[in-house]
């Protein structure tokens, strides 16, 4: 059966535009070239500016003839990318480098510095058992060399199918360079989520030297509200690693207002009076005062500003009721209170475990959300299972 080669191109192009990783990038490319061309082995070999060498990342083919991935390297002073660059060596066909050429360059070119070069790139074909390499330049610089082995019938390749290989090379460098531009990117989100966190954490950590009661309250509300949100099964699966994200800064950050209370208010060993309450009160508005320019975690804020509400309306700062609540806001509600309750403070001794389940069970629907409950009375069913 005839290929249309034009056909499998444009395909391929069409969903190499949708993949923004390198590694299945590649897969996908390699997949079309042995679908067609029906070759013994292929690869490609990637520049890696790390190493400053050309590296076969992936590689497709029987176990006993493909090349070995991550571990096959060559340098860029080999014959193989010195053939593509080297302006000693203009004089070959350079849109591509066959095997079966060789000896013929060799004859028609007698110099012996071309000689023994071609004698070397000889050497490096067979160690690789390849017998066409089509470069990947972007711009001026070799970016990639795609390699194949013998073809399965061991014919010669074709016009049609090197010209197929080098179009196909040319589309592969642009969405090669398309998706290191993506990965890179988002590393580099990466790298900024994580520094953001740290300085999350540093914040988590400021509350807590001001608050004598609190040490080590943060991170157990953290771990209460991912062990709830874990449980809880209305959270939509493909939002749930911006919603955990969010979830875990309101909870490290869901007192940072205390930041904003005098000490002798915070650690006064005896009950708050009426106006030291209503100060204690102001802490989720503090807290949006202090983070109002994160912009980004938007849900996060509004779990600080509202972890006070309760179900029934007769929460702070803004008296929601029901689902008018955030969720992450509820979340963190239930691994506060239950910290909390469990907690020894100046002014009275901890509950115990189990007391302090009874009380989040008895407001189940007037403090509390009723879902939330659910998946937090699930997580503590686990904790005592494996316990």
């Amino acid at each position: 059966m005839k290929i249309n080669y034009r056909k499998a191109l444009e395909k391929t192009a069409r969903q190499m535009i949708l993949v923004h990783r390198v590694n299945t990038l590649i897969k996908l490319v390699l997949r079309t070239i042995m679908r067609n061309i029906k070759v013994g082995h292929s690869g490609i070999f990637l520049f890696d500016k790390d190493s400053g060498c050309y590296i076969v990342k992936v590689s497709r083919g029987p176990k006993n003839i493909k090349i070995p991935e991550n571990f096959t390297r060559i340098e860029k002073e080999s014959p193989i990318i010195q053939y593509f660059i080297d302006e000693k060596y203009k004089i070959f066909d350079r849109d591509f480098l066959l095997y079966n050429k060789l000896d013929a360059y060799s004859k028609k070119y007698n110099k012996k510095y071309i000689v023994n070069f071609l004698k070397q790139l000889k050497i490096q074909m067979q160690d690789l058992k390849t017998k066409v390499c089509i470069p990947g330049f972007f711009r001026d610089k070799l970016l990639g060399v795609l390699f194949l082995g013998e073809k399965m019938n061991k014919q010669g390749f074709k016009a049609e199918e090197l010209s197929f290989l080098s179009l196909l090379s040319y589309d592969v460098v642009m969405a090669i360079q398309n998706a290191r531009l993506f990965e890179d990117l988002n590393n580099q989100l990466e790298t900024n989520k994580r520094i953001f966190f740290d300085a999350v954490n540093a914040l988590g950590t400021a509350i807590e030297t001001k608050d004598n009661y609190t040490g080590g309250h943060i991170e157990r509300v953290v771990n209460y509200s991912i062990e709830i949100a874990e449980n809880l099964k209305n959270i939509d699966l493909d939002k749930y690693k911006e919603f955990k994200e969010n979830l875990i800064i309101a909870a490290l950050l869901h007192d940072i207002g205390k930041i904003g209370i005098p000490e002798r208010v915070l650690n006064k060993k005896t009950g708050l009076n009426n106006k030291e309450k209503e100060y204690i009160r102001k802490h989720p508005i503090f807290g949006i005062d202090i983070l109002d320019s994160i912009k980004e975690y938007g849900d996060a804020i509004l779990g600080i500003k509202h972890h006070h509400e309760r179900y029934d309306g007769k929460g702070y700062p803004s008296q929601l009721r029901g689902n008018q609540i955030p969720l992450i806001a509820s979340i963190v509600a239930v691994a506060d209170a239950f910290d909390a309750m469990t907690t020894n403070r100046p002014y009275r001794k901890a509950l115990t475990r189990a007391q302090a389940i009874d009380e989040i069970k008895i407001n189940k629907g007037k403090q509390f959300h009723p879902k939330v409950v659910d998946a937090f009375l699930k997580a503590r069913k686990y904790e005592e299972q494996s316990g």
